[in-house]
């Protein structure tokens, strides 16, 4: 069947797999909705439907993904209904409360649906305390920055190039008081650096001009320079399965 939003978090979500640059919209939403979640609460015995009280235990279902635990949760009861075959009882929470509750836990919204997305547990932990790039680098850096002619120009090259993973954008402050910002751009690829710098240059100067960036490899296992600061804000750039959200 084809995939039809059923709320505004789900139009989000549709909004950020086709366009990564949309993504903090996204988990806005996520912490702000209402989610489904099959399971009980300690004690109560009634409809499908339960409301989590204060004090009140739960008791969750997870789900097996080649032996791996996860917590399936979902952005509406069609999203459910496609995973769960038979009748269930399950929770409606708020999203943030939802995640706070279940910390440590690998998370997956609509796990049977054509759109959804997997959280590690250091991404729950990132959605529910975002770490500013300018508190642990420099005054003046900042991820809430996207120039989107130079978001489309970059976006346009790292499509064609299959050996980038993930890209990132933040603000830096440059020159003796840090007064002058521009973006610096953070890509994470296997691929030939310099080759691939040279074809942004070229897209940028094309659909982006006038705009002054930087470029910087990012590896997550040894981060160097900026890397820190790009790796704590949301990728605007992400090489994705068709249908799921990185």
């Amino acid at each position: 069947m084809p995939f039809i939003s059923e709320n505004k978090l789900e139009e989000a979500l549709v909004r950020a797999v086709k366009s990564p640059a949309t993504a903090p919209d996204f988990y806005r939403l996520l912490l702000e909705s209402d989610l489904l979640v099959l399971g009980t609460v300690e004690g109560q015995d009634g409809s499908e439907k339960f409301s989590l009280e204060p004090g009140g235990q739960l008791q969750l279902v997870t789900g097996d993904n080649n032996g791996q635990k996860f917590l399936p949760v979902f952005s509406s009861l069609a999203r459910m209904q496609e995973y769960v075959k038979e009748e269930a009882k399950y929770l409606s929470i708020n999203g943030r409360a939802l995640l706070d509750l279940t910390r440590g836990a690998p998370v997956t919204l609509n796990p049977a649906s054509e759109y959804g997305r997997e959280f590690t547990p250091g991404q729950v932990e990132q959605l529910l305390n975002p770490v500013a790039p300018s508190a642990s680098v420099m005054p003046g850096v900042s991820d809430a920055f996207y120039p989107m002619p130079l978001i489309n120009a970059l976006t346009s090259v790292f499509e064609k190039h299959p050996e980038v993973q993930t890209a990132w954008m933040i603000r830096i402050g440059i020159g003796d008081q840090g007064t002058q910002v521009q973006p610096l751009v953070g890509v994470e690829t296997s691929g030939d650096m310099a080759a691939l710098v040279a074809d942004v240059e070229r897209a940028a100067a094309q659909d982006a001009a006038g705009i002054a960036f930087d470029v910087q490899r990012v590896d997550r296992t040894r981060p160097t320079g900026l890397a820190s600061a790009l790796l704590q804000a949301q990728p605007f750039y992400q090489r994705t399965v068709p249908g799921r959200l990185n």
